[in-house]
């Protein structure tokens, strides 16, 4: 298989399943999101909350990094894999299912972490932050369109989601 041919194959296949990978039952903004004033004042997280919830993710965050790097490790050992010459199918094979391995162990210990995130908050606020979700994912795709202004209603719309 050429050099073309296998990066062609290589990125198919990572992005198949990246799109597996963000389909996510909860959905989050990235980051401390709860020390955002804004967030927290729409959501009226509690400075108890704020410390459980800086509690609970410490760990989870601190492995993640750890997981992260297993994911960036893999995908370069797919990447090798897809371009040696002469080409092995069954060696890309192994190393996409290490790298498969490497994302769920990774989205498992995410989603525990969302688990108890979504048990210190009220059913209120887990709603309302939802729907937080929803707004900014609706703004990320209006603002996808290539229009006079995108950029600085892109802009606009990233610093509000940030406050």
């Amino acid at each position: 298989m050429s050099g073309r041919a296998a990066s062609w194959l290589l990125g198919s296949l990572l992005v198949c399943a990246g799109g597996f990978a963000s389909a996510q039952p909860f959905s989050v903004p990235v980051g401390k999101w709860w020390e955002r004033p804004r967030i927290a004042g729409r959501l009226g997280i509690t400075p108890e909350q704020v410390s459980k919830l800086n509690a609970a993710t410490y760990p989870h965050a601190k492995a993640m990094i750890d997981l992260k790097a297993s994911v960036d490790k893999a995908t370069l050992d797919l990447q090798a894999a897809s371009e040696a010459e002469p080409f092995e199918s069954e060696r890309a094979r192994i190393a996409f299912g290490v790298l498969q391995q490497a994302r769920q162990r990774l989205e498992a210990e995410r989603f525990e972490m969302l688990l108890k995130v979504r048990a210190i908050m009220a059913t209120d606020q887990w709603r309302r932050l939802q729907e937080l979700v929803r707004e900014r994912r609706e703004e990320s795709s209006e603002g996808a369109q290539p229009t006079p202004g995108a950029g600085l209603k892109r802009n606009q719309q990233q610093r509000r989601w940030q406050d």
